[in-house]
């Protein structure tokens, strides 16, 4: 008789995924901002604006090192549609409506991270806002650092310190950054980390810390503010902004 050897079964195939290229951005921009150790086990939020779309892509965690991100596609205009993405995340609908509300108050703005670094999350502690004290800062962050009004809802105010195209913000513990392009988010994170580490280790000998001159705060918030101008015009179009420098 002869033994014919049975074959192996065959393992069904996975389904892949293609990630489109805003998710491999996205996706890349968070794992440099963990990898720089700026993400911790607090909760995480970052948001990629959609040129031409209305909408936003966002990428977010709860607290916990074990928390795993969610990714999905939310509008700007109607944050409170629920989604299959936002099913078993309580924490989402208000992530995703904080969000909204931020790239609806601020067209120039195409990425926003929330979350609470080392340094600069313990800037709430201050009596006074992070004043303008470094060149970067004023060129880039564009004020000092306040922290962001809400409403009882929990839902975000316009006020002036939102509008004056600053792009650094406390709300609580939490720190808010945002950027005109998703290049410049991580520099502008790191940015913030570095000139809140230098302040407070500063403050905290007694020495006095004094501010950048108005003159120079003058003519950096001008750029800036040219700078986003600029930026809020290619949103505009449905086209992602160019020709912007890290520093």
């Amino acid at each position: 008789m002869i033994q014919i050897s049975k074959l192996p079964k065959a393992k069904p195939k996975s389904k892949s995924t293609k990630q489109t290229p805003d998710e491999m951005e996205i996706h890349d921009l968070w794992n440099r901002l963990e990898s720089k150790g700026l993400f911790q086990s607090n909760a995480v939020s970052l948001s990629f604006l959609l040129p031409g779309t209305d909408s936003f892509l966002l990428m977010a965690k709860t607290e916990g090192k074990k928390a795993k991100p969610s990714l999905g596609i939310y509008s700007v205009n109607f944050p409170n549609t629920r989604s299959n993405e936002s099913l078993g995340h309580e924490f989402l609908p208000a992530v995703i409506r904080f969000h909204a509300e931020l790239h609806s108050n601020r067209s120039d703005v195409g990425a926003i991270v929330k979350f609470v670094p080392p340094w600069s999350s313990k800037l709430r502690y201050l009596d006074h806002p992070l004043p303008l004290v470094f060149d970067e800062q004023c060129r880039q962050l564009g004020a000092p650092v306040h922290q962001l009004p809400v409403g009882p809802n929990g839902n975000l105010l316009t006020s002036e310190i939102l509008r004056s195209g600053a792009n650094g913000f406390l709300l609580g513990e939490e720190v808010i950054i945002t950027s005109v392009t998703r290049e410049k988010a991580i520099y502008n994170c790191e940015l913030i980390e570095k000139c809140a580490k230098a302040y407070l280790l500063a403050i905290a000998t007694g020495g006095t810390v004094r501010n950048i001159p108005w003159f120079v705060r003058f003519i950096a918030k001008q750029r800036l503010l040219k700078d986003e101008k600029k930026a809020t015009a290619f949103y505009k179009r449905g086209e992602r902004p160019t020709g912007f420098k890290a520093y």
